[in-house]
């Protein structure tokens, strides 16, 4: 265009702006009352107290799928209880090793499991994506959207800095300092860690470095890895429902991605799954909390219980005796070859009652009582807390949390070493900052290989730690992003990063500075000063000399420093805490007290803000959800947790294995969240340019979403008073059809979109070939990647020749047979199995009472290979000495395959190319990342996308034409008379 004309232009892009907001035909949804499906009965919602308690407004589908999934796989896990059967153990019977079924709890094993399969296989997933969303917030921080709004241009914050950062920190962490505050340092210390592991059976690092190393990596797992996923998730969802009046759910964040296709079935999906995730995480979170809730209620007491009675033993028999009958079923109840049932007999060999068995599962017992208690007294303050209002229960009960948390900080500091904490939090800091790429992009690739070396890393390590840490991060995304974004109205981009990255952080390594490094002292000093897990209760009060007292020859009398040293190490992990608060003398019991007040209320206003996002999130976001569904959602996070609690009851190996069980599988669940928080990445940047005006909604898109396949599984209807608006789906038998028919006939739209693209091109020729044949050849092309692919993949499940072997050398005459090769002074010749990929260890069926000592002799008797070569089922051992024959493989061979998946790359990449030539012909927004996934993942309706683009071609051509002849008529209009020649 010429300057007028492109003036023109720019008027019209403005004033079409201003006649509608970009968002505009989803809030007119939301005000008509089709932002989902509802059921909807009682007052209207307001801010009256009728409204409040006697309103219901909630979405079914959404609320009935996570019910039904949470509580579907809670009665599973009790279904299906400790296997009596379901595992093989080795049993040493008359010399030989046996094979026998076992007990175990299948689930936790399962999902155990699967949480090592997601670690060992999408490490590199959790590592970079983390560190790219790291690195997009960097960039959005300093960027030209940082000054923008969360809310309109003239909403101030609803909260006071200090309730917005006490509620930021209850929910982002609180709980998880004072779990892993002082233990995670100790364990990383302690234990074999990607620094500090052993070499040749001695410490590889020496101890002043090993403890910097176990700060520095506690520090990058609570640093910015750890909130940069709440980070995002809250600010793209404050500023679509603030600014923009979108509903406060999960859905909401992909409205810039796929438009009014939020409100469906997948919307739905994704807000069923994050209140699952969301409950799941504070169920386990209210479950395994109480552990410590109660160990530091039994530091307080003195005594292992307090419900009933204070303990068990021979001395109080008469007092429990009457629950002999009650106690010995539950021994019966317990596996006959569970380890403590096969350790401690229920009755002496004249049948009189084991007093000390009895006492331990009475009192193990009780405190399972004592926790269920404890669940059911923080659900009940919770559900008040969250029937009371954000601004009341949840804001009141974190700034008590955060002051609290401030005091024990401070009290420890100034009782302790302040100098030396206050060394180490500085050199931590730099320690942090100096190694921060180099462990931010650390994938343990070769200790988490077959090939590791036996004096490296522990194999488990990122699966059991750095993994864990990033998907249980991801796992609470939704819950966490939700609260961070309820609470944000009115602040910019900038000043939410800020008290949701920053700040967080800071107090976090100041709380892991303190709390950890006060540990890690008592630790060194223990080792130093010879407390062992051998001295009673594993302490000591130890007075020692002191570098920084005077010399011991000033004044005749030396300077010495006395504390109680325990050897942490040797302590439960829910111990810890308490055991570095009780060293300070007389402050010690008052410090234990407001510590366990502290965890108390961190653990509330976890609950109450999760059973708040829950019934936001099932209420189609609306911001103050009626009470009744407040209190069913905190109850069920209570009755949850309690089911698996109980449980624990008839599992005395491992009382916290249900829980356990759920808490891998909320994790698995981060998997495919990783994803939609990739996806939350761009839906957010594009957000900030339609807002800016940098693109403009609907001309620069597709006409059909890539998930448009024609089948609209329901819809919702208008009218915000309806009791219930389900509308029936719909199919577009049309379009179905394609897609169908695309998914094995991809060729013939990608010559028709090549071929009409090209026509409208410049025509020019492609060498000697005209556009026409070029086009044709890369159909042609295409076609041959796609169907091969195709033929590869199906070859490949085609069984491979047990017996084939590959040939080295020839045999020459008077060689000898050395048991792996033949040899001779010139040549030697010898056959090697084909074999690659995952084979079972032992040939046949292995069961209840098969041999392990025989199964061994097999498949290691060299009398099984034959004196020319080795045969297709054996194998070389490390020691380079011959084994034998190894079970059936797993999976096809994948030698076919590879080939296959390779073609169909390159198929995904011409179509990726196609598709990016369409969107820059015509303007479209994206980018060619984002045209690669579509292309690999669904390139049936990417191919609809594309004919459907073509083919409007003429409308979109004849439009443009009109507008140009318009500015030009206008330039005439407008533009000065000619002048004379002579002029």
């Amino acid at each position: 265009f010429g300057s007028s004309s492109l003036g023109v232009v720019l008027v019209q892009h403005r004033d079409s702006a201003m006649a509608e907001d970009w968002c505009a035909a989803a809030t007119r949804r939301v005000e008509k009352g089709s932002d989902g499906v509802w059921i909807r009965f009682g007052p209207k919602v307001d801010d009256s107290l009728m409204s409040k308690f006697f309103s219901i407004r909630f979405n079914p589908i959404t609320s009935g799928a996570a019910t039904v999934m949470l509580f579907g796989f809670v009665i599973v896990l009790l279904a299906i209880g400790v296997d009596r059967k379901g595992c093989l153990i080795t049993s040493s019977e008359e010399g030989s090793d046996i094979f026998r079924e076992s007990a175990c709890y299948t689930p936790k094993i399962e999902f155990s499991f699967w949480m090592k399969w997601v670690a060992d296989c999408f490490t590199w997933l959790y590592i970079g994506s983390q560190d790219c969303w790291v690195v997009f917030l960097a960039v959005l921080y300093f960027s030209r959207f940082g000054d923008m709004k969360l809310g309109k241009d003239d909403d101030v914050p609803e909260f006071s800095d200090f309730a917005w950062f006490s509620m930021v920190f209850s929910c982002g962490v609180g709980v998880g300092l004072f779990f892993y505050g002082v233990a995670e340092p100790i364990w990383h210390y302690v234990d074999v860690n990607r620094y500090g592991h052993q070499w040749n059976g001695t410490k590889r690092l020496p101890d002043n470095e090993r403890a910097q190393a176990a700060m520095n990596l506690t520090w990058f797992h609570w640093g910015l890895h750890g909130w940069v996923v709440y980070a995002v998730v809250g600010v793209l969802l404050a500023f679509l429902h603030f600014r923009k009046g979108l509903p406060m759910t999960i859905k909401t964040c992909f409205y810039p991605l796929i438009g009014e296709r939020i409100y469906g079935f997948w919307g739905d999906f994704v807000d069923s799954i994050s209140i699952v995730a969301t409950t799941m995480g504070v169920c386990t979170s209210l479950g395994l909390g109480v552990f410590q809730i109660n160990a530091g209620i039994r530091k307080l007491t003195g005594y292992p219980n307090w419900i009933k009675l204070s303990y068990y033993n021979e001395a109080n028999f008469g007092e429990w005796s009457d629950r002999v009958d009650s106690l010995e079923q539950y021994y019966l109840d317990y596996p006959v070859d569970s380890a403590f049932r096969s350790a401690n007999p229920f009755r002496t060999e004249d049948g009189s009652i084991h007093i000390g068995t009895a006492s331990r599962i009475a009192s193990f017992v009780d405190t399972n009582d004592e926790q269920i208690l404890i669940i059911w007294l923080i659900t009940l303050v919770a559900t008040v807390s969250v029937a009371s209002g954000l601004q009341v229960g949840i804001q009141s009960l974190s700034m008590i949390c955060l002051y609290l948390g401030m005091f024990l900080m401070m009290v420890i500091l100034l009782m302790d070493d302040t100098w030396y904490i206050m060394n180490l939090y500085t050199q931590s800091l730099g320690y942090y900052l100096w190694d921060f790429l180099r462990i931010s992009f650390y994938s343990a690739a070769f200790a988490q290989s077959d090939h590791a070396a036996s004096e490296g890393e522990a194999s488990w390590y990122m699966s059991g730690w750095t993994i864990f840490y990033w998907g249980w991060w991801i796992a609470f995304a939704p819950f966490v992003g939700i609260f961070f974004a309820r609470i944000s109205r009115g602040r910019t981009i900038r000043q939410f990063l800020n008290g949701t990255m920053t700040l967080p952080i800071a107090y976090n390594f100041a709380w892991m500075a303190i709390f950890g490094g006060a540990g890690l002292k008592m630790e060194m000093a223990a080792d130093k000063f010879g407390v062992t897990c051998d001295t009673e209760f594993s302490r000591a009060n130890v007075c020692r000399v002191v570098e920084r007292m005077r010399p011991s020859g000033y004044g005749g009398n030396p300077e010495v420093f006395c504390s109680t040293l325990t050897k942490l190490s040797c302590r439960g992990t829910t111990d810890m805490v308490f055991d570095v608060l009780y060293q300070y003398a007389d402050l010690g019991p008052f410090m234990g007290v407001i510590c366990l007040i502290s965890l108390i209320l961190y653990f509330i206003t976890s609950s109450d803000s999760g059973s708040l996002v829950d019934d936001i999130v099932s209420a189609n976001g609306i911001e103050e959800p009626p009470v009744v569904q407040r209190v069913y959602w905190a109850f069920t996070e209570g009755a949850a947790a309690t089911a698996l609690l109980y449980q624990g009851r008839l599992n005395y190996d491992a009382p916290d294995a249900g829980l356990r069980a759920l808490q891998s599988a909320s994790i698995c669940v981060g998997l495919p969240y990783t994803f939609l928080i990739c996806f939350m990445c761009v839906s957010l940047w594009r957000a900030l340019q339609y807002e800016r005006g940098e693109l403009k909604w609907g001309e620069s898109q597709f006409k059909h979403s890539v998930l448009d396949v024609g089948v609209t599984a329901y819809g919702a209807g208008e009218g915000t008073t309806r009791f219930f608006n389900l509308k029936g789906g719909s199919l577009d038998f049309s379009r179905f059809s394609k897609f169908m028919f695309y998914i094995v006939a991809p060729i013939l739209p990608f010559y028709n979109v090549t071929a009409q693209l090209t026509k409208r091109t410049a025509g020019k020729s492609e060498g000697m070939l005209s556009p026409m044949t070029w086009a044709l050849l890369k159909t042609l092309f295409a076609a041959a990647m796609f169907y091969v692919w195709f033929i590869l993949v199906l070859v490949d499940y085609v069984d491979v020749d047990a017996d084939a072997f590959t040939t080295f050398g020839a045999v020459i005459p008077g060689g000898q047979w050395t048991g792996t090769a033949w040899s001779a002074p010139d040549a030697s010749q010898h056959k090697v199995s084909q074999r690659y990929g995952m084979y079972r260890r032992y040939p046949g069926e292995v069961v209840d009472g098969t041999s392990k000592t025989a199964l061994d002799a097999q498949v290691t008797n060299e009398a099984n290979f034959f004196p020319q070569y080795l045969q297709a089922g054996s194998a070389y051992s490390d020691s380079g000495a011959a084994i034998g024959q190894v079970g059936d493989r797993l999976g096809a061979p994948l030698h076919y395959a590879v080939i296959g998946w390779y073609l169909y790359m390159t198929f995904a990449c011409l179509l990726m190319s196609l598709r990016n030539q369409v969107r820059t012909t015509y303007g479209l927004a994206g980018n060619i990342v984002e045209d690669f996934f579509a292309a690999l993942f669904v390139y049936p309706t990417v191919l609809m996308q594309l004919e459907e683009m073509v083919a409007s071609a003429p409308d979109l051509e004849s439009k443009q034409n009109k507008i140009d002849a318009q500015v030009a008529e206008k330039s005439m209009a407008t533009s000065p008379p000619m002048e004379s020649q002579d002029a």
